[in-house]
């Protein structure tokens, strides 16, 4: 019984294919037969209603003749255009729908050559959904020129931004990556921005990866910064967003400015990857050393969060890094050097980083603090810190 209603159900799909085709056949002969472009323009609607490939020879001949042959009259007539510009931007669309590879070199003629934004975006749209990846460096050529936001047309290059985004994310290329980071933090509005943000998702096999390499390799501290916060907000694992978190703290501790916008723009790049290591709970190999030099070079911001970043990781290493500078401050006051105010808040947050670390190489540390002269205060807050290691 089951086995005669699968029958039963191909054979409707079977009828109801040659229905379609048939239907389809019939309105691309009335198609052929009419010379009235707009009357043409009805019939192409109902045939890009059936969605049926069968028409595809049809369709790119149709295309062929409004680009190539008789037809392009039209287009070159003021009168006339605007009829052909819908027409063509019909077939194009619905060749793209039905995946037509044999009229991707027409589509892409019409996006070359195209007066119009509208006609050049339903190229671009039709070519990406047919994924024609031999143009995918070209259209993210197209939308990086764009990036630059040097066209005096703004709303026209937004279109055909759109478009481009689109077909990029459609193709799913590490070409296209960059170009689509790009769109999402630059001039657009949001609807073109927020369209690039969605596809960096889903555009590559390893978006974290393109964006480390990004970060890597821009020189420009605040796209570097851009860059990580991509990385953050992606869909993606911790580790992932770990990988971009720490080349962004190795980046920034690369390089000195002495330029005040530059520097702040560094200090900024430093202080977000920290931050981030803070947030994802991250222990990575790199991390200690990276945060011991945010700890040497940084101001009292960068310190402060760098020993809180060590105390989340939580490492031998970074516990000995934490437990190493505590003891330089205890020696220090044994001597006799009073601790200046910020010093003293280094003191604290190396306590409770080592505190929050609950490793026992900060015991030893926290121990000598009762030794050299710290205040009461201070000592009862080392003691605290020692009761989460477990040390008391």
């Amino acid at each position: 019984m089951k086995k005669l209603l699968l029958i039963i159900c191909f054979g409707f799909v079977l009828i109801a294919s040659a229905a379609a085709g048939q239907e389809g056949e019939s309105w691309a002969r009335l198609y052929r037969r009419i010379p009235d472009l707009k009357q043409k323009y009805s019939i192409m609607q109902n045939i890009a209603v059936l969605d049926d490939r069968g028409l595809e020879p049809f369709l790119l001949t149709s295309l062929n003749e409004l680009v190539y042959g008789e037809l392009s009259q039209y287009r070159r007539d003021k009168s006339t255009f605007s009829d052909w510009e819908l027409l063509t931007r019909l077939i194009v669309k619905e060749l793209g729908d039905i995946k037509a590879q044999s009229a991707v070199t027409a589509i892409w003629d019409i996006v070359e050559t195209a007066e119009v934004p509208l006609l050049k975006a339903e190229g671009l749209i039709a070519l990406g959904n047919i994924r024609a990846l031999n143009y995918t460096p070209e259209i993210a050529m197209i939308l990086r020129n764009l990036n630059f936001n040097t066209s005096d047309d703004r709303d026209a290059a937004e279109i055909v931004a759109y478009a481009a985004v689109t077909a990029l994310g459609k193709m799913k290329d590490d070409v296209g990556f960059e170009p689509v980071f790009d769109a999402s933090i630059g001039w657009y509005s949001d609807r073109v921005s927020d369209l690039a943000a969605l596809e960096l998702n889903t555009m590559s096999g390893n978006p974290a990866l393109q964006l480390v390499e990004i970060i890597e390799g821009n020189p420009d501290y605040k796209y570097k910064r851009y860059a990580l916060e991509t990385a953050l907000s992606l869909d993606v694992s911790d580790s992932e967003k770990t990988s971009a978190s720490v080349a962004a703290l190795s980046e920034g501790l690369k390089y000195s400015e002495n330029d005040y916008e530059l520097n702040l723009q560094l200090t900024k790049l430093r202080i977000d990857a920290i931050t981030s290591l803070i947030t994802l709970g991250a222990a990575t190999p790199e991390s200690p050393r990276l945060l011991d030099k945010a700890i040497k070079e940084g101001d009292i911001d960068e310190k402060l969060i760098a020993i809180q970043a060590l105390g989340v990781d939580g490492s031998d290493e970074a516990a000995t890094i934490l437990a190493g500078r505590l003891s330089d401050f205890n020696e220090r006051q044994a001597s006799g050097i009073s601790l200046d105010n910020e010093e003293l808040l280094l003191v604290k947050q190396l306590m409770f980083a080592l505190g929050v670390s609950g490793n026992q190489i900060g015991i030893q540390p926290l121990k000598e603090m009762s030794f050299v002269g710290y205040t009461p205060a201070l000592l009862r807050k080392a003691d605290e810190a020692m009761s989460k290691i477990g040390g008391n």
